[in-house]
């Protein structure tokens, strides 16, 4: 059988739904770190998203065809629901067209007190893609934060939620720079 990521999603928190009414004292026992939040949103039952800008300064130059760089903008989100907190960031690469502040005015419209639960992922993120075109940095930011709160709410990470391991990880791929010899030579 071939399941798609949307009938993945359901089934799966379908499960985790069942599970917290089973037994919520242990689904929700994992804790998160508490750090920049206020113990108000963090003990609230409705989720809110949070977010501000840092400058992500790197280890070494980054190079790619087009241009060099130390620094990329960057925004850290959070979803915080029940006294968890999830994280994403949206990272800003000049060749996306985006920058921190419009990641911020899109995910100043972004609310998420409309839903009742995290595990409503895909009506969630439906909503999130909807609220406009483009702003994927801003998007990616929140749908990794709600995956990172409902791995945490569940008390597993994914990798171990979508049954992969060290020997069956997915194929991924990853920008590498250009980097000079010593020499000179690329």
């Amino acid at each position: 059988m071939n399941a798609t990521r949307r009938d993945f999603l359901k089934t799966s928190m379908a499960m985790a739904a069942a599970a917290a009414l089973a037994s919520p004292a242990k689904l929700f026992a994992a804790g998160t770190k508490k750090t920049g939040q206020t113990q108000k949103a963090l003990s609230s039952d409705k989720m809110a998203l949070t977010f501000e800008p840092f400058e992500a300064r790197m280890k070494h130059v980054f190079t790619i065809s087009g241009s060099s760089r130390s620094t990329t903008p960057i925004v850290l989100t959070r979803i915080s629901y029940q006294g968890h907190v999830g994280y994403g960031e949206a990272s800003m690469p000049p060749y996306l067209g985006e920058s921190s502040a419009s990641v911020m005015d899109f995910l100043r419209r972004v609310d998420l007190s409309r839903f009742s639960s995290p595990f409503q992922m895909e009506e969630i993120l439906t909503y999130v893609d909807n609220i406009t075109t483009n702003n994927t940095a801003a998007k990616c930011s929140v749908d990794i934060a709600l995956h990172d709160l409902c791995g945490k709410l569940m008390g597993q990470p994914w990798w171990k939620i979508w049954g992969w391991s060290n020997r069956n990880l997915p194929s991924t791929c990853v920008t590498v720079g250009l980097a000079y010899a010593a020499d000179g030579s690329i």
